[in-house]
């Protein structure tokens, strides 16, 4: 299983090249992605310097267009057109206008279907697989029943899977803006009445590994970890999934995987309680 990471500049880029990630997703400032309080790269100069480098270690590296807004159509289509045609390995889209622009054009890339376009079912993968799309993000919030039909289609479309045990939204994420109205995630902090706290259910930390054993024995290719706006958080989590990874392909059983995998995340949840004391 390989380990695909979000980064947004030159020096993070650099360090998760250096500690053995497999490949590479970021955006650049002026083309709309899904991003919350992270980076993008500056411009595309800087970005295809990444993917240059990313290809001198065998590496693929991804540009992110999975927002489109009506008003920068045009530029976003040129943009991603001039960093594919540039070097970059291909595209994370979920726009149906864009893919349908992109297909026009030919192009032999990949095509990373967003984990925001929400495919939770074959029909549905189907209907993206016949615009081009080559891969698959699973939506957080796919359970194991929805997931492995997808997992073993028939289309020969890829799949990746979030580190759901520390990347997980309750809600779908892709239509979700609860954060604006206190500073916080709802779906995390709850609703409150006096004393007591009020949250939206979610699955256990043995429910997430469980799940991602299934997902991975089912043949998901890529562990993806996504783009964060603390450079430190993203490299503890992206050890974790290290320390996962290492654990899925040492061929233990389910239960066994799922004890191991609920230990590491405890041993590097410490970890994060140190990093956040000493913010």
């Amino acid at each position: 299983m390989k380990i695909q990471v979000g980064v947004g500049c030159e020096s993070e880029f650099a360090f998760f090249l250096d500690c053995g990630a497999d490949e590479f997703y970021g955006g650049i400032s002026d083309v709309p992605g899904h991003l919350y309080g992270g980076q993008n790269f500056s411009d595309e100069k800087t970005f295809l310097k990444a993917v240059e480098k990313a290809h001198a270690r065998n590496k693929k590296f991804f540009a992110v267009a999975n927002e489109v807004r009506g008003d920068l159509f045009e530029s976003t289509l040129k943009k991603t057109l001039y960093l594919v045609k540039n070097g970059a390995d291909g595209l994370i889209v979920r726009d149906i206008a864009l893919l349908k622009e992109l297909q026009k054009q030919n192009l032999k890339c990949e095509l990373i279907l967003s984990s925001l376009a929400l495919c939770f079912n074959s029909g549905t993968l189907n209907f993206y697989a016949d615009l081009g799309i080559t891969r698959l993000a699973l939506p957080e919030q796919i359970t194991e029943d929805e997931a492995l039909s997808l997992i073993k289609n028939k289309r020969r479309v890829g799949t990746e899977v979030f580190l759901t045990a520390r990347e997980y939204c309750v809600v779908l994420n892709g239509f979700c803006y609860l954060k604006k109205f206190t500073g916080e995630c709802i779906c995390r902090a709850g609703f409150r009445k006096g004393k007591e706290i009020f949250a939206m259910p979610r699955p256990s930390l043995q429910q997430h590994y469980s799940s991602l054993y299934a997902f991975h024995k089912a043949g998901a290719q890529f562990l993806k970890i996504g783009r964060h706006p603390s450079k430190d958080y993203a490299k503890i989590i992206f050890k974790q999934a290290l320390a996962v990874r290492e654990l899925l392909e040492a061929g233990l059983d389910r239960e066994i995987f799922v004890r191991k995998a609920a230990d590491a995340h405890f041993k590097f949840g410490e970890f994060l309680l140190k990093w956040k004391e000493k913010k």
